[in-house]
């Protein structure tokens, strides 16, 4: 029926929407990993990200069932997250540390090559002047 097929759809929206939590945990996760940074900035971190996604959660419920949380849309969220964690979610912190590690390789060498540029053509006008 036509309910029940809408409660199916609004299962996998759950299910997809736990995915999307822990993928977004798992972003901020290799942020950490790639530039370290003390317990103050992550708390920060945490606590902004967290209260979008209590905020993006909350707008779901919303939506689809005018801000009552049903069981089944709890259950969805957190099968949907642990089917990430224990598949993809390896992965996804590995890949993303790993490119992020690599731009920002790239970036300090760019930065490091246009200093050393720097201080040779100041030395020149200095050695001119």
């Amino acid at each position: 029926s036509g309910v029940i097929y809408f409660e199916l759809k609004v299962f996998l929206v759950f299910a997809l929407h736990g995915i999307c939590l822990l993928f977004g945990s798992d972003l901020l996760r290799s942020w950490r990993l790639a530039v370290p940074h003390g317990g103050l900035w992550t708390g920060i971190e945490d606590l902004l990200f967290w209260f979008a996604a209590g905020i993006w959660t909350f707008v779901l419920i919303f939506l689809y069932q005018d801000g009552i949380l049903r069981l089944y849309m709890a259950a969805a969220m957190g099968l949907g997250m642990v089917f990430y964690r224990k598949t993809a979610s390896r992965w996804v912190v590995k890949g993303v540390s790993g490119g992020l590690l690599l731009v920002l390789g790239f970036i300090s060498f760019l930065v490091k090559k246009i200093d050393i540029f720097c201080q040779k053509v100041v030395a020149k006008f200095v050695k001119k002047g």
